[in-house]
């Protein structure tokens, strides 16, 4: 069996990035990496899939917090966006810092994918938690992190915070990520209601972030891929001025339009619409996708989970939550104030032992 790779990248967002600080424009259509993934098995293509993602600084606000990547590992694709916070730019370093140790991290891990990927969320999380404590002024630091990985027919969604994934399948779009904020937990318990929570006054606040302790409880959807999807990651800031119909409207209307035409029409929406903040998307078109035989199976749904939409398609299983684990991934990546705490006690115990002995 031959197995051949074609791989093509453009990208300029560091180009957009060194506009932005020198305030000339950069033509928007340049931000758009087009990144065209094609793997062919005995010349049968296998799958094909059309990338591209826009950031873009908005209207208000005066530093891209955001950050997002689509990066091919090995025959797999990633693709993730970040929304960052805290002040003195500390949100601009938590998005990147997230983005590149999470896809560094998947490179070099071994295992099933959702578990490379899981494990790569546990040291992003870590990486941006000790950056935070080492620095004064980046206390309170965090970011958001919503990544889809692609595995030929197999599609996998970990999620952290407030930004999110939408699949658009046969016209209809779906949210696969549930937003981890204080006002989508009251719209699920039945306590406002979802108009409601678009102009609260405490919508910002999310529950679940990346860097705010030394462990992060992780969202893990599975799901299969079939040629024709469609699947998009945005920061809130696409979603707090853009309504889902708005969106699958925009998402229809391109259909025949390459995707960085999309996404920047998104983004254009959202311009026009007053933007309050930092705007990001990355479209996803699965243009191929042919079933291969896979030495994994997607996560199972967890016994009482629920379902990470509504309505959920029938092969989406239940969302996959990781709790923190007991201890960190890895004993030498602890913070310097917590071993320091260990020892302390440790010699403390050895202490009292001794006068108790005597």
């Amino acid at each position: 069996m031959t197995k051949s790779l074609h791989w093509r990248l453009k990208r300029r967002a560091r180009r957009l990035r060194l506009a932005e600080r020198e305030g000339r424009h950069e033509p928007s259509w340049g931000v758009a990496a087009r990144i065209i993934f094609i793997v062919t098995v005995e010349a049968i293509p296998a799958l094909e899939l059309e990338v591209a993602g826009l950031s873009h600084l908005g209207q208000v606000r005066s530093v891209n917090e955001d950050a997002w990547a689509a990066e091919r590992v090995e025959d797999q694709v990633i693709a993730l966006v970040a929304d960052g916070m805290g002040g003195h730019r500390a949100g601009e370093v938590a998005s990147a810092l997230a983005t590149d140790t999470l896809i560094s991290s998947f490179r070099t891990l071994l295992g099933t994918p959702y578990d490379r990927l899981a494990r790569a969320f546990q040291r992003a999380n870590l990486a941006v938690y000790q950056q935070a404590s080492r620095r004064v002024e980046a206390r309170g630091m965090g970011t958001t992190l919503t990544c889809v990985l692609f595995d030929d027919q197999y599609l996998i969604t970990g999620h952290v915070g407030d930004s999110r994934a939408y699949l658009l399948r046969e016209g209809e779009l779906r949210q696969l990520t549930r937003d981890h904020s204080w006002v989508a937990e009251r719209v699920r318990q039945g306590l406002i209601l979802e108009s409601e929570a678009r102009t609260h006054r405490w919508r910002n606040v999310i529950t679940n972030a990346l860097g705010s302790f030394p462990q992060v409880r992780l969202d893990l959807i599975g799901l299969e891929l079939h040629s024709g999807d469609q699947v998009m990651l945005c920061s809130d800031g696409l979603t707090g001025v853009l309504t889902d119909e708005q969106i699958a409207r925009a998402i229809l209307n391109g259909a025949n339009q390459p995707v960085g035409q999309v996404v920047e029409a998104l983004v254009n929406q959202v311009n026009a619409g007053g933007a309050p903040d930092n705007v990001t998307v990355v479209l996803v078109r699965a243009i191929v996708v042919r079933p291969k035989p896979k030495s994994y199976t997607l996560p199972p749904p967890l016994e009482g989970a629920r379902f990470a939409t509504k309505d959920p398609h029938p092969d989406v299983t239940s969302t996959m939550v990781l709790e923190p684990e007991s201890r960190a991934e890895d004993p030498q990546n602890l913070p310097g104030w917590l071993i320091a705490a260990l020892i302390t006690l440790a010699v403390s115990a050895v202490a009292l032992v001794v006068i108790l002995l005597r």
